[in-house]
């Protein structure tokens, strides 16, 4: 099994991977990952509108919107967020790492957490609820110093 810990700083447009082999290596960059749609609002990335209906039998007779219940930004920073999980249990089966560190803003964080599978999230060894996506890699490995021995 290998010996090295792999970092995923990540937000809605991107990610990258990171692998640190013990005290002192620092990080080396394994995969950068690029989703421009994170970036994109619901408006630009849908292809018609919600329709509009006329109330029925209620108080009020205007109109009202027949929303969805997940956009398409959200629809789409999931399925990212699912990839991202899956890049990470593939790699966990092929034994590239011990342990995993997820750097990620709080929402996005929640998402990445919740796409992993059981095996996978056992793998966690920390988190960090911070957006470092537009971090240089050397201030990504002062800010994690704390947690990880680079």
């Amino acid at each position: 099994m290998m010996t090295s810990t792999w970092i995923v700083v990540a937000h809605e447009a991107g990610a990258r991977f990171f692998e640190n082999r013990g005290r002192g290596t620092g990080l080396e960059l394994v995969e950068e990952v690029e989703h421009p749609e994170g970036r994109a609002r619901d408006r630009d990335m849908a292809s018609d509108r919600p329709g509009r209906s006329f109330r029925k039998n209620s108080g009020d007779p205007g109109r009202a919107s027949m929303g969805q219940s997940e956009g398409p930004h959200d629809r789409a920073v999931s399925d990212f967020a699912r990839a991202l999980a899956d890049k990470l249990q593939d790699a966990r089966v092929q034994n590239r790492y011990r342990g995993v560190v997820l750097v990620a803003p709080p929402k996005f964080l929640g998402l990445l957490r919740s796409s992993l599978d059981g095996p996978t999230a056992q793998l966690v060894m920390a988190a960090l609820d911070k957006d470092l996506a537009a971090s240089k890699q050397d201030e990504i490995v002062e800010r994690l110093g704390d947690l990880i021995t680079l």
